[in-house]
């Protein structure tokens, strides 16, 4: 008999962490999306009720997910980051009917101590820039160009004393 036990759990998880409602699959289709820590479940509204479309499993569990429509696109486009400092940009390819990966990267940092209230994630109204609070006293700045590709992100520091950043995620919209 082995000394070593291999762990494993053996269903799927069931918490809903996040959850976002847009026109993922299509312009005139409205889609529910639920992440389940590791997991995105894809749901199409119809007259009959929640239509299950499709099951994906992420690398990684879901600290951000966020839906967006850069300017000159049909259907919104989907922003998960992970826990230890991943993203990705998600869209639905209506042709082969599956979920392709636009854009992905890190955004860690060398430096820098994690937020104590964990990570927030939000994406500007005008879709100029996803804003991430991943550390104290940083704010990671991902700007999109005029073609709504992501540019090269940078950090914004900032002292606490002046510049909060809370959980209720408020704009200052049409600001700049």
């Amino acid at each position: 008999m082995s000394i070593w036990n291999y762990v494993v759990t053996a269903h799927k998880p069931t918490n809903v962490t996040h959850s976002c409602v847009g026109n993922f699959t299509g312009p005139q289709e409205l889609n529910l999306i639920i992440a389940k820590c590791t997991r995105i479940e894809i749901h199409l509204l119809t007259p009959q009720g929640l239509q299950p479309m499709l099951d994906v499993p992420v690398y990684g569990r879901i600290a951000t997910l966020e839906l967006f429509r850069p300017h000159g696109e049909t259907h919104d486009l989907l922003f998960i980051a992970t826990e230890r400092y991943k993203f990705c940009v998600l869209q639905w390819d209506p042709e082969a009917a599956e979920v392709v990966t636009r854009a992905m990267g890190d955004v860690s940092d060398r430096i820098g101590r994690p937020t104590d209230n964990g990570q927030i994630g939000i994406i500007d109204p005008d879709c100029r820039l996803i804003g991430l609070h991943l550390y104290d006293g940083l704010f990671k700045v991902i700007p999109f160009d005029n073609k709504g590709q992501l540019k090269e992100a940078f950090n914004i520091r900032y002292s606490p004393i002046f510049f909060t950043i809370s959980r209720c995620q408020t704009y200052v919209y049409g600001v700049g």
